[in-house]
């Protein structure tokens, strides 16, 4: 059958979602990347009402403009979605996980595996699940109660996902999880993990996606800083810049802990690129401690932001708590942010210059390629063939619209 998956919200769900891609392709069946399906799985996002609402409203689409019949609703919002909402959209079956294997059952096989390659022949990044779940309950977040208590994959079972992807040419694994710096597998953390894979996968490149600043430990910031194969990046979450807001929250770290950490990292990890995520309008913000995100933020090393506008989440501790903020204040939060992340990645960007960078080339466009460098800037080079999925040196030599312009020196 032509089957359709679809990913919603973070890197987990899309790992997630690619894994179920490849358990259909053994099993037979054809993943397709344009109409008409058979069958369309939507691994859902429920982090926000929002992402409740662009679920249902591709479900919606997917049944209305393309005729798809058998709707398969799996992850996040296979917990949180009701039966009416359910019955109402048409969906034929939910899972409560993104289970490859629960999945394909119910689908079943259509004899033996198809002619199609790996789901990740021609990237140049895979995603690799390294742990799931939470178990900090932060008063706005709902993940605790759709992903279950934390638990970690089995260093084994990494290692051979690494194996594959090397296999099939990609360049880099992107490890990823609720909580990548809650990893603990029998005793063994990430930073040992990271050790193994490096010992035993030749992947390119290795990067970590979000970590907490109290899971950022010496021996994590030792081996990134000493493997050239770990990307010199990491996303911290922020949140927010006042004590107060983070008390709210219920994060288990203060401003003075977030700017120790992150002031420590950067002196360690050479031209290192590091992001953070914010939310503004968390309920009872004030203006004088939006600024005091906006000073800590000005303090740090940090290389580029994701801004984040609350929205009550209903079934979280956040959405009843008084003094809301209103919508209006929230935006004007949300530009100052914006343009703050602007001035953050221009900043980074021209101390880039003149700098050799690695590069993995991931399109290729004309006469030009694209692709990040180990720190996370986009960038564009000449090339005079197309060396896609090639690693090459770079030295970047102008910005500008979010991309360093560079000089290609020579493939690796």
């Amino acid at each position: 059958m032509r089957i359709k998956v679809k990913a919603f919200g973070c890197k987990l769900n899309q790992c997630e979602a690619g894994a179920i891609e490849s358990a259909l392709c053994r099993a037979g069946h054809e993943m397709a990347a344009k109409p008409p399906f058979d069958i369309v799985i939507v691994c859902g996002c429920t982090v926000t009402v929002h992402a409740d609402y662009k679920v249902r409203q591709y479900l919606r689409r997917m049944a209305r403009d393309y005729g798809v019949g058998r709707l398969i609703l799996s992850g996040c919002s296979g917990v949180s979605f009701s039966e009416k909402t359910v019955s109402e959209l048409g969906i034929e079956k939910v899972f409560t996980k993104n289970d490859p294997k629960e999945i394909v059952e119910y689908i079943g096989a259509e004899g033996k595996s198809n002619s199609q390659k790996s789901t990740f022949h021609g990237r140049t990044r895979g995603y690799v699940k390294i742990q799931d779940g939470c178990d900090q309950f932060c008063t706005y977040c709902i993940v605790p109660l759709v992903r279950g208590r934390e638990r970690s994959v089995s260093p084994e079972n990494i290692v051979e996902r690494i194996h594959r992807l090397s296999e099939a040419g990609v360049k880099e694994a992107v490890l990823t999880g609720v909580h990548d710096g809650r990893y603990n597998y029998r005793g063994l953390d990430l930073s040992g993990l990271l050790r193994k894979i490096l010992d035993k996968t030749d992947i390119e490149r290795i990067r970590l996606s979000s970590i907490e600043c109290t899971r950022i430990t010496k021996k994590l910031v030792d081996i990134i800083s000493s493997e050239r194969r770990i990307a010199p990046h990491l996303h911290v979450p922020l949140q927010s810049g006042n004590n107060a807001v983070l008390k709210r929250m219920g994060r288990n770290y203060s401003r003075e802990k977030f700017a120790s950490t992150i002031e420590n990292f950067a002196q360690k990890v050479e031209d290192v690129g590091i992001g953070a995520d914010i939310i503004v309008g968390f309920p009872g913000e004030t203006d004088h401690e939006f600024e005091e995100s906006v000073d800590l933020i000005n303090s740090l090393p940090i290389t580029y932001l994701h801004v984040f506008r609350y929205s009550p989440r209903p079934g979280t501790a956040a959405a009843e708590m008084p003094d809301q903020v209103h919508n209006e204040t929230k935006r004007e939060r949300m530009e100052i942010l914006r343009a703050l992340h602007e001035k953050l990645r221009e900043k980074f960007a021209k101390s880039q210059f003149g700098k050799t960078r690695r590069v993995i080339i991931e399109s290729v466009k004309k006469d030009f390629g694209y692709g990040w460098t180990g720190n996370y800037m986009r960038a564009e080079f000449p090339i005079d063939s197309n060396k896609k999925n090639k690693m090459i040196l770079v030295k970047p030599i102008s910005y500008s619209n979010g991309i360093i312009n560079c000089r290609t020196i020579d493939s690796i």
